[in-house]
């Protein structure tokens, strides 16, 4: 007769924090979230896209869980042999004959001595619900609420900072600055876009973006940025196209959009930490007026 039996895992925690795994095939990434803070649904804080939590397992702790099913199983194996064994000599006839059988001490084989979290960079607790978190690199989202604020900013910010102050390269990891700032720009708004109407443009593009939530909020997110800053951000977002696109070369495209530029039609765009400072301050004025209008709307 086959017998079933169910076992109850439990996977060690990093000071409380437990990691998972986004499950959507273009995502993937992984994030820790505080054992005491899961809820039943959560968000992938990359991706935004939303999962049971039991979806969420990383391919660790599913060897983690095999491992330990293992270990029980064997442990049951072997107390039912010691059980069939010792029924078997145990017997007057066994004992007639000198056959004897002494059971030995069975052992479970321990199953959490290999196990750990990965690690990452950044955590935090998000101001609208409290539930704190890991994460590693840009993000969008609180796994608990969905919400994108400004600490989802500043800490994004801060990881870009980062890897341009760890960077061996200088001009390589400004590239990528300025791509990720654009990223994290376009993470955030999109982020806001998913509880309004209408059809939302690619959030890379600036003035797209602004063109949107005049329609959709009426307001103007770029309202009360000075010039300088301005100038800073639409810099930030044409250099990163031109990098991507145009081999770092200052088009004609480049030059529609800022003519300020002009005289540097054909030359390598040049990039510094300062400019990038500049834009983010801009940057962060944006999303503060989206973040109010948003809250106004409900």
């Amino acid at each position: 007769m086959r017998k079933t039996f169910q076992i109850k895992v439990s996977v060690p925690t990093d000071s409380g924090f437990l990691g998972h795994a986004c499950n959507a095939s273009d995502c993937g990434q992984y994030f820790k979230v505080h054992q005491d803070d899961r809820i039943d649904s959560m968000q992938c804080p990359y991706c935004g896209t939303e999962f049971p939590q039991s979806e969420l397992h990383t391919q660790e702790q599913a060897r983690h869980f095999r491992k330990a099913a293992e270990a029980e199983a064997l442990y049951y194996a072997e107390q039912e042999l010691q059980k069939m064994l010792k029924k078997t000599f145990g017997n007057a006839s066994a004992k007639r004959s000198g056959i004897t059988y002494k059971p030995g001490r069975i052992r479970k084989k321990p199953i959490h001595a290999n196990y750990s979290e990965r690690k990452v960079d950044t955590e935090l607790q998000c101001p609208d619900c409290n539930c704190r978190f890991q994460v590693y690199g840009l993000f969008g989202f609180c796994p608990a609420c969905g919400e994108s604020n400004l600490q989802v900013y500043d800490t994004n910010w801060a990881s870009i900072q980062r890897e341009v102050a760890d960077a061996e390269n200088p001009d390589r990891s400004l590239r990528h600055a300025y791509g990720d700032l654009v990223s994290a720009f376009e993470i955030f708004c999109a982020g806001k876009a998913k509880r309004l109407a209408g059809d939302p443009p690619s959030f890379q593009s600036l003035f797209d973006a602004r063109r949107y939530f005049k329609d959709e909020l009426k307001i103007d997110i770029l309202n009360g940025i000075d010039p300088h800053e301005l100038l800073a951000l639409r810099r930030l977002f044409q250099k990163r196209h031109v990098n991507i696109h145009a081999g770092g070369e200052i088009t004609e495209r480049y030059v529609k959009m800022i003519p300020e530029d002009k005289h540097l039609l054909g030359k390598k765009v040049d990039m510094s930490m300062a400019e990038l400072e500049t834009a983010s301050e801009a940057m962060r004025k944006a999303l503060l007026m989206l973040i109010r209008a948003v809250e106004r709307r409900g």
